[in-house]
């Protein structure tokens, strides 16, 4: 759900993206809630399971670097914004302040 709200939050004036990440997101999850579990836990191996916990745990630090790498890019996005919108700003005040 975070993924989504970032998604939102910065391409709301590319909505053709949007709906392209939203489908690929939505069809990778359903993929990985049917198919993973089958591989990561299979019977013959129950109850001493050899990957299934090693597996989710590395998924589990992935996607957790995965979230703060997103979140310090788009923190450094937001700031390089401001930045662009102060000089042009200012820019623009020089100019009026001449004519």
């Amino acid at each position: 759900m975070l993924l989504c709200a970032w998604a939102a939050a910065h391409l709301e004036m590319e909505p053709q993206v949007r709906t392209v990440l939203f489908a690929t997101g939505t069809l990778f999850s359903y993929l990985f809630s049917a198919f993973l579990p089958l591989a990561a836990y299979p019977t013959s191996q129950a109850p001493h399971w050899r990957i299934g916990a090693k597996l989710y745990l590395g998924l589990t630090l992935v996607a957790t670097a995965l979230f703060i790498t997103i979140a310090f890019i788009f923190r450094w996005e937001a700031k390089r914004k401001t930045v662009e919108n102060t000089e042009e700003s200012a820019e623009e005040d020089q100019r009026s302040s001449v004519s």
